[in-house]
């Protein structure tokens, strides 16, 4: 099993998520890590709904996906995991998966967050979670799309 993209993105599953970059990626699997909408029977028929055909995709809880891939499971699949927060992607790194980058694409304004880009704005608890995550050697990027270039997220704040 290989995660070939982990993304940030508020918005989860949607047109550019759901295709441009699980095409540039060549996905198998789609995995949304979110508690909320894991317990959440419409919030999981609306992201099934986006997921592209021929695709398979999970809506898991943050402890659910620790399991998920403690247990090796779809072993020869290629993995896009999406979550909503940097916290979601510490919690599950702190749990023992081993991510080596994430994709930060959309995280948006909301009253005390600074702006790093038009599409990535974070406040003082996403910047403390983002070096945490940086403790753990995993790199992060700014990209909207997969042809944009990349810009280091640590050089940013």
């Amino acid at each position: 099993m290989a995660i070939a993209l982990s993304r940030i993105d508020e918005r989860l599953v949607h047109g550019q998520v759901a295709y441009s970059w699980s095409v540039a990626y060549e996905v198998d699997t789609l995995i949304v890590v979110d508690d909320l909408c894991a317990k959440d029977a419409l919030q999981k028929t609306l992201i099934n709904m986006a997921i592209p055909r021929g695709k398979k995709g999970f809506v898991l809880s943050v402890k659910e996906a620790i399991e998920y891939f403690k247990e090796g499971k779809d072993i020869h699949q290629k993995i896009f995991l999406v979550a909503k927060s940097p916290e979601i992607y510490l919690r599950m790194v702190e749990g023992g998966v081993p991510l080596k980058e994430i994709n930060v694409g959309g995280m948006y304004f909301r009253e005390g967050k600074k702006r790093l880009t038009r599409t990535v704005y974070v406040d003082k608890k996403d910047v403390e979670v983002f070096h945490k995550l940086k403790q753990f050697n995993v790199n992060c990027e700014i990209r909207t799309s997969p042809k944009d270039k990349s810009l280091n997220l640590y050089n940013l704040c």
